[in-house]
């Protein structure tokens, strides 16, 4: 059996790799649709570094600190998975509600403004009175959005996903509560 401390790395790591992978897969498909950061990279040493992957660092090590301060407000003694009976429960819940929001932080704007969202859109607001003004009220509140450097976007997007992302785990991630004792 591993020890504690093991344990506690062995899921905060396995949580931030998840994290990255599917920041990777964010990358990955901006790029492919058409971002491509114009300047020069980064010169570390000799490294070159490209602008897009300094927000993914961002978010690992945002994860990293962010999951550790999750299991240490989840785990205030560390009585650890093993020992209490709801905590791999609670712990679950707390993983698969922060990196949900994580996802949808990080691909609602661009879904937002894809031509297939606003596609399906006119089609409702053909079909469903109530939604014509929906889609003009979305296109207005949007737009400014839209207008943004894709640079500023991308970078915008990765910031509030991983924000919110803690602020979620954060929430979700409240210490058991003593049960009074009646007397």
């Amino acid at each position: 059996m591993a020890s504690k401390p093991t344990t506690k790395v062995a899921y905060i790591l396995g949580v931030t790799v998840v994290v990255l992978l599917l920041d990777l897969l964010f990358v990955f498909y901006v790029t492919s649709h058409g971002f491509n950061p114009s300047g020069n990279p980064i010169m570390i040493n000799s490294l070159s570094l490209q602008l897009q992957w300094l927000p993914v660092f961002g978010v690992v090590v945002v994860s990293l600190v962010g999951w550790y301060e999750v299991f240490a407000r989840l785990f205030p003694r560390w009585a650890g998975p093993d020992l209490d009976p709801l905590a791999r429960l609670r712990l679950i819940r707390v993983i698969v509600t922060s990196i949900a929001v994580f996802v949808v932080f990080l691909y609602l704007p661009y879904l937002l403004g894809s031509n297939w969202f606003w596609e399906r859109m006119s089609h409702l607001s053909r079909d469903v009175a109530q939604f014509r003004g929906f889609g003009n009220w979305l296109l207005n509140f949007e737009m400014p959005v839209l207008m943004l450097d894709p640079v500023w976007q991308y970078s915008i997007t990765q910031i509030l996903a991983s924000g919110v992302m803690i602020v979620f785990a954060w929430i979700f991630a409240r210490p058991m509560r003593r049960v009074k004792k009646l007397r």
